[in-house]
């Protein structure tokens, strides 16, 4: 008779993934990303949703997912960089991300992310595209991502990673975070930034939802304080140590691209004094940047009587 051999079966061991949503009054859309985090196809997840003092239903909804979340928490509001910090301190996974209460993750999106730090156990950042939608859930066109490159993101002020689609690791976080509560809306960017680039991968697949609405922060819904960010990235971090070395040739242009797109919402929130202030700031570090049309344009409205402005934004939009 063959020889019959007993087979030791032995468990792989992956890493846990700590996911964290902050939310704050973001009832309408709440649930929808609960749902797309613990209907994961990968385990194990540790799931965290943090309620930064919302007044409408979030704490109803939260509580009726309550037994299938790790935790969750009713914190006074401090800010969405604060809560973060809280959840992502306490957080005991491996790999480490966060999804707004306004965006989704895409069906096996965690799986794929966690697929290529397995790859590479080299890696501290992983991320992908996204998919645009709006207030209704409805998908409205591909946000991709692009290459990881520090210099071209310092230099436009524009951030290559699409954030809810993606993971970093956990050393990544002991060494550059925690994310900068001064900060409003580039916490993320500047934490980013810091990475280094060979440990850095792009999926070029859409991972995750990316919601636009009425008063999401990256449409402008509060313009003067997404203005003061701009002007707050420009005077700070594009201007401190914690710029990466090899993007400080960048820095000048950096400065003045956060100036610039810094005055268009202060220019959107009717704040034409700030606009202008920007304006110029951004020429004394750039002077060629006013030969930009669409820049001395911003310069030149911005110096129109405020009425005025206001009458014709409200003519346009009655067209």
């Amino acid at each position: 008779m063959p020889k019959t051999v007993d087979l030791c079966w032995v468990p792989v061991t992956r890493p846990l993934v700590s996911i964290v949503t902050p939310s704050y009054n973001q009832g309408a859309f709440l649930e929808e990303t609960i749902r797309s985090v613990l209907e994961q196809d990968y385990e194990p997840i540790e799931y965290v949703v943090l309620d930064d003092g919302s007044t409408d239903d979030s704490l109803d909804i939260i509580q009726r997912y309550s037994e299938r979340l790790s935790r969750w928490e009713v914190r006074a509001n401090s800010g969405q960089a604060a809560a973060l910090n809280a959840g992502l301190q306490q957080a005991q996974g491996e790999l480490l991300g966060f999804v707004n209460s306004d965006d989704t993750l895409l069906p096996g999106a965690v799986s794929k992310l966690v697929a290529e730090f397995e790859r590479d156990p080299q890696l501290w950042l992983v991320y992908g595209d996204a998919v645009y939608t709006d207030e209704h859930s409805r998908q409205t066109g591909p946000l991709t991502s692009r290459e990881f490159d520090v210099v071209s993101m310092v230099r436009e002020c524009d951030n290559h990673v699409v954030q809810p689609s993606s993971l970093w690791h956990r050393r990544a976080w002991e060494e550059l975070g925690p994310f900068d509560e001064d900060a409003w809306y580039f916490f993320d960017f500047q934490f980013f930034l810091q990475f280094p680039p060979e440990r850095v991968k792009r999926l070029a697949a859409p991972l995750a939802t990316y919601r636009i609405h009425a008063r999401a922060k990256s449409t402008g819904a509060d313009a003067a304080r997404l203005a003061g960010d701009h002007e707050r990235l420009a005077r700070t971090f594009f201007a401190g140590d914690r710029l990466p070395e090899s993007a400080r040739s960048a820095a000048r242009p950096g400065r003045a691209s956060a100036y610039l797109l810094g005055a268009e919402f202060a220019y959107e929130g009717l704040d034409l004094r700030r606009a202008r202030r920007y304006v110029l700031r951004a020429v004394a570090l750039q002077p060629s940047r006013l030969f930009a049309p669409r820049w001395a344009s911003l310069l030149a409205k911005s110096t129109l009587p405020r009425s005025f402005v206001r009458r014709a934004r409200a003519r346009r939009r009655s067209r």
